[in-house]
């Protein structure tokens, strides 16, 4: 009964330390966002890099969220424990990215702890006891739910256009569907406005940070579709008040 105890206990901290990680890297993304306010021009391309970096790590915690611990002897189970239920297959936020099977070892033991680690972990325990003690798992799960998704649309927020905005909000209004040819409308008229970032921009890239983001797919008909990821991305604008005339481009 006591190593069933100290089991329990190494698997939530095992859990409670992701959830640090993500906290961690949500308030990271908030002050490289504030930061790239100041610069008047940023390479497209570069924050697309930049915004694929950061987010396929944040997938090895989005791949931890889900994943159940297992018993290392799946066939040796002990009478006073009742089957375990079925391991739920493994989601993943951006569509055509099918999530990787996760080891916790190795990721622990390569990543970088910062000093204020110990004063993170400290905090989330106290703000877990205080808000739902007898549930902290659930507390977690619910923290890393809503950071995560925060997450994913402040990257694509960040760093998205507005004729691409626009696109997105028509393609909303017409029931989620839109011609590839009337979608390059809204990429000229940018391109007219903005005639150096897009002449080495072309429509395919455009219509690729959108892809790569999980916002739309484009069928082989060269009909664009948003993804249930593009409609809760502009509720999330509509929730915070984000305003598309505060993008360029």
């Amino acid at each position: 009964m006591r190593l069933g105890k100290i089991g329990k206990v190494l698997d939530w901290l095992g859990r409670a330390k992701v959830v640090f990680d993500i906290v961690a890297a949500v308030a990271s993304l908030k002050l490289v966002k504030k930061l790239l306010t100041y610069v008047p021009q940023i390479s497209h391309d570069w924050a697309t890099v930049i915004a694929w970096g950061v987010a396929a790590l944040v997938l090895f915690f989005l791949v931890f969220r889900f994943q159940e611990r297992m018993p290392a002897q799946p066939h040796v189970q002990s009478p006073q424990v009742a089957p375990a239920a079925t391991v739920p297959t493994l989601s993943t936020v951006v569509p055509g990215f099918p999530g990787p099977n996760f080891d916790a070892k190795e990721f622990f033991r390569t990543a970088y702890y910062s000093p204020l680690t110990a004063e993170v972990e400290k905090n989330i325990r106290i703000v877990a006891e205080q808000n739902q003690k007898n549930d902290r798992e659930g507390f977690m799960a619910k923290l890393v739910g809503v950071g995560l998704v925060g997450f994913f649309h402040e990257i694509a927020w960040a760093y998205i256009y507005k004729s691409q905005l626009l696109m997105l909000t028509e393609m909303n209004r017409r029931s989620g569907w839109l011609p590839a040819k009337d979608a390059k409308a809204y990429y000229d008229s940018a391109a007219i406005e903005y005639p150096t970032v897009y002449s080495r921009y072309s429509f395919d890239q455009w219509l690729g940070f959108l892809k790569a983001q999980g916002l739309i797919l484009q069928h082989p008909s060269d009909m664009l579709e948003i993804t249930i990821k593009g409609k809760d991305f502009l509720k999330y604008l509509t929730h915070w008040g984000h305003d598309l005339n505060q993008r360029k481009g």
